[in-house]
């Protein structure tokens, strides 16, 4: 088999596995292995990794930070997300830039992403990234690119309980004119309770335009002396179940997690986090 029918043939079957199985570009899952390891909860934590999940978790941050972060889907490389991000706080707010890629040479998307984040009282606090997403299907195919935007809020109910909101690509511009291909939108809205100082639970709701049914994710999270900490989690979507483990020494904080689809196999992933 000659080079070129190999690479045409590998291009097939991830193709056909991204459309049918996985709907990689269209998942939009939530970035960090923290929040992988609660079953990909996202929006109603305050949290580094969510200047790429709900930008409003960040709007509380006092310190540069930057973080990097890997997930294999399935231990395919070729299915692998690659993410780094970084976040600097301002007199103003908070500023930040994104960067993801997913996928290899043959079919790949990024995303890159300016962010502002700001606390408008010790309750409410909101986020908005200007986004420009691309697609590339192999070095013969070209690639296509858009520019969208995501928008999130949070609010604190009470000292213990955190409500947040978040929505991506609300206005769905297209990635294609070909079959009026458009980019989904991704709408997610959630709860965070402290029980307390080292136990929380979060669940969430998300309805993805691409998909039919709503998803529903929860996930708990117990620290010790705020240096380890063990986090479990599900959904109701194929991904039935997750676990993760963390620890923060100083300036450094570094997590683990897997993630169980259910007829895929456990996907895992890892994310460090730089506090200056």
């Amino acid at each position: 088999m000659s080079n070129n029918l190999l690479k045409a043939f590998i291009l097939f079957f991830l193709i056909s596995l991204l459309s049918h199985t996985l709907r990689a570009g269209d998942e939009m899952l939530p970035t960090g292995s923290r929040q992988a390891g609660m079953g990909r909860v996202s929006v109603a934590i305050t949290d580094f990794w969510n200047s790429q999940n709900n930008q409003a978790g960040i709007a509380l941050m006092d310190k540069i930070s930057a973080g990097v972060y890997y997930e294999s889907r399935f231990s395919l490389n070729q299915l692998s997300t690659k993410s780094v991000a970084v976040v600097v706080p301002t007199g103003i707010g908070v500023l930040g830039a994104t960067f993801n890629y997913f996928g290899y040479s043959l079919y790949n998307e990024m995303k890159v992403g300016l962010l502002y984040a700001r606390s408008f009282s010790p309750y409410f606090r909101m986020g908005v990234q200007l986004d420009y997403i691309q697609t590339s299907l192999g070095s013969d195919y070209g690639s296509k690119g858009n520019i969208t935007f995501e928008i999130g809020i949070q609010s604190d109910v009470t000292e213990n309980l955190t409500i947040g909101a978040w929505v991506f690509n609300p206005i769905q511009v297209k990635l294609a004119d070909y079959a009026d291909e458009k980019i989904p939108a991704v709408f997610r809205f959630g709860i965070a309770w402290h029980f307390s100082d080292h136990f929380f639970a979060t669940v969430e709701a998300e309805k993805n335009t691409a998909f039919r049914p709503i998803i529903v994710r929860g996930g708990l999270e117990y620290g010790f002396n705020e240096r380890f900490f063990l986090r479990t989690g599900f959904s109701s979507g194929q991904e039935i179940f997750s676990m993760g483990f963390g620890f923060q020494i100083k300036i450094l904080r570094f997590d683990i997690s897997a993630v169980m689809h259910q007829s895929l196999g456990f996907s895992p992933q890892a994310s460090m986090i730089f506090q200056f």
